[in-house]
């Protein structure tokens, strides 16, 4: 067994991170990641409480790898950058990327950007309240879009028994139009009928 370390949280979920981008999600287990501390699964436990409690710290240190957006840019291309960073930066750690997309980080990778995402919202002229609720939705799209591109990405069997549906439906145009589940294109789109969607909501409250 390799020489002990001194354990810190830090040092723990920088192991399971590279555990789990080496070997993926279901590597990451409280023996896998002593093992490659060198130490005793039960030493961990002195750090985080359970299992999930410490996917949590891994996940919020993959976030790291988000940059700040630009103060000086506009409030929607500085939302594009943070929604499109998250999701980049959790498909760059794919043994995590599936906790990312179940639950969104809150620890310190996870108010920092969470708080760039508020300025940008406020700033976009919406409500507190319209802010609040936006934000909730532009992380449920980060999640759910995380989510689908984990399991899929590609033109796969699934996507030519959906295209071949839709082109059977009356009036509908050719299938073969239609994104792959979970591809950039799927999820660039998406992202800007939301950024549309919240300039909208924003006039409205400007207008209330």
């Amino acid at each position: 067994m390799p020489k002990a370390k001194p354990l810190t949280p830090a040092i723990i979920a920088e192991a399971a991170l590279r555990i789990g981008d080496r070997d993926g999600a279901k590597a990451m287990s409280m023996r896998r990641i002593a093992g490659e501390l060198g130490c005793d699964p039960m030493a961990l436990y002195r750090h985080f409480p359970d299992r999930q409690a410490l996917l949590d710290a891994v996940a919020d240190l993959a976030m790291a790898d988000v940059r700040d957006p630009d103060p000086g840019a506009n409030w929607d291309h500085r939302l594009h950058a943070l929604v499109t960073g998250i999701r980049a930066a959790a498909l760059r750690h794919p043994g995590i990327a599936p906790h990312v997309a179940a639950r969104p980080p809150l620890a310190e990778q996870g108010q920092r950007l969470g708080a760039a995402m508020m300025t940008a919202l406020t700033q976009a002229g919406l409500s507190p309240a319209d802010a609040i609720r936006t934000s909730q939705t532009l992380v449920a799209y980060a999640a759910s879009a995380l989510a689908m591109a984990v399991q899929g990405g590609t033109r796969d069997e699934r996507w030519h028994q959906v295209s071949d549906t839709l082109s059977s439906l009356p009036d509908a145009p050719p299938g073969d139009g239609l994104p792959a589940t979970g591809s950039d294109e799927q999820f660039e789109f998406g992202l800007r009928l939301l950024l549309l969607g919240i300039r909208h909501v924003a006039a409205a409250d400007a207008g209330a």
